[in-house]
C-alpha cells in the first residue's frame, strides 16, 4: 500500500462547511472561492461580476457563492483555458447576454471538443495581448506560450494588484503530476519568470484551497530549479547500458532500455533532491512524476 507523508499544516487550506465551498475576500472588490481541490476568484465591477473560470468541481455552488457577497448579476466569464476541469460547469451559467472571453485557440480546443458543458466564446482574440475595460475595471489577458496548455492566458487586475494564472503552480505545495501537466517544459519554466514580472499582491491558481503571493511564486521557481539540477546530474551520471544490465534487460529490447535507464535517472534524480519538507507540503507525492518530466525534457528539448 502506498502510503505518504502527512501535509504540514501551512500547506492545508480552511476546512470546507456544508455549503461545499468558501468565499475568501481578496481585497477591493476581488474573491476567491474553494471547495478544496480547486479554486478560482470573481470581482465585483460597477454593474455586475465578472467570474474566471466555471470549474464543475464548484458546479451549482458557484452562483450562490458569489450571492453570498453581491447581488450584482454575473454580466462577464473569461476562460483561463479549455480545460473541462476548470471550464465545465460553464453550461450552468450561460444565459443571455453573458459576455465569455477567451483566446481563439481555447475556443477551438472547445468547439474540437463538441462538449455542451463548455459553451464556445463569443468575445475572442487572437494576438499575445488585449486589454479589457469592464464597467471601469481593467484586465489585462495575456498569452505568452503554451506553459500548460495553448492559449492559456495570465489574467492581471493590475490596479486591484490581482493576478490569475489557473494550473500554473499550487500555493505551498509542488506542482503537480508533471509540473501541471505542462505541454512544453521550457516554457512552464520560463513562465515563473514572466509571472514575476507582473505587480500584483495575490495570486489565483485554480487548485487547492490557497491563494498565493509573488514570494509562493519565487518558492515555486526554486523548487523546479532544483529538479532541473538534480535532473541535469543524474542525466550526466546514470548509463543507460548498465542501468539496464542491472535488472536484466536482453540487448535487443531497446524500448525496455530506456524505461529502465528513465527509471534509474528518476531514482538518482530523487536522491540528489534538497529536502523542502519545512517549505512546501506533500513533497513526496508528485516528485518522480516532476523529474520525469523534467529529466526527458532535458533530454530532447
Amino acid at each position: 500500500m502506498t502510503t505518504f507523508k502527512p501535509m504540514p499544516k501551512f500547506a492545508l487550506g480552511p476546512d470546507i462547511p456544508e455549503s461545499g465551498f468558501v468565499v475568501t475576500d481578496l481585497g477591493d472588490g476581488a474573491y476567491g472561492v474553494t471547495q478544496g481541490m480547486v479554486n478560482t476568484m470573481f470581482l465585483e465591477t460597477k454593474n455586475g461580476v465578472v467570474l474566471v473560470d466555471a470549474p464543475p468541481a464548484l458546479g451549482e455552488g458557484l452562483l450562490p457563492a458569489i450571492e453570498s457577497v453581491t447581488s450584482k448579476p454575473l454580466t462577464h466569464l473569461i476562460y483561463s483555458h479549455s480545460h473541462a476541469d476548470h471550464i465545465g460547469a460553464a453550461h450552468l451559467l450561460n444565459r443571455d447576454g453573458l459576455q465569455i472571453i477567451a483566446h481563439d485557440l481555447t475556443g477551438q480546443f472547445i468547439e474540437e471538443a463538441h462538449d455542451d458543458r463548455r459553451p464556445l466564446p463569443n468575445v475572442t482574440f487572437s494576438g499575445p495581448h488585449k486589454a479589457l475595460d469592464i464597467d471601469g475595471t481593467r484586465f489585462v489577458l495575456d498569452y505568452t506560450g503554451d506553459w500548460h496548455q495553448a492559449g492559456n492566458l495570465f489574467i492581471h487586475v493590475p490596479e486591484r494588484k490581482l493576478f490569475a494564472a489557473m494550473d500554473s503552480f499550487t500555493p505551498k505545495n509542488p506542482p503537480f503530476f508533471r509540473l501541471v501537466f505542462s505541454a512544453h517544459v521550457p516554457a512552464y519554466f520560463e513562465a515563473m519568470n514572466q509571472m514575476l514580472e507582473y505587480d500584483f499582491g495575490t495570486i489565483v491558481t485554480g487548485h487547492m484551497a490557497l491563494y498565493g503571493t509573488p514570494e509562493d511564486v519565487a518558492t515555486n521557481r526554486e523548487y523546479i530549479n532544483d529538479l532541473r539540477k538534480s535532473a541535469t546530474e543524474a542525466l550526466q551520471t546514470v548509463d543507460l547500458k548498465e542501468a539496464a544490465a542491472a535488472v536484466g534487460v536482453p540487448e535487443n529490447n531497446k524500448q525496455a532500455e530506456l524505461k529502465v535507464w528513465m527509471d534509474a535517472v528518476v531514482a538518482r534524480a530523487a536522491e540528489l533532491m534538497p529536502s523542502w519538507d519545512k517549505r512546501l507540503g506533500g513533497t513526496d507525492i508528485f516528485l518522480a512524476d516532476n523529474l520525469n518530466a523534467v529529466a526527458w525534457s532535458l533530454f530532447i528539448d
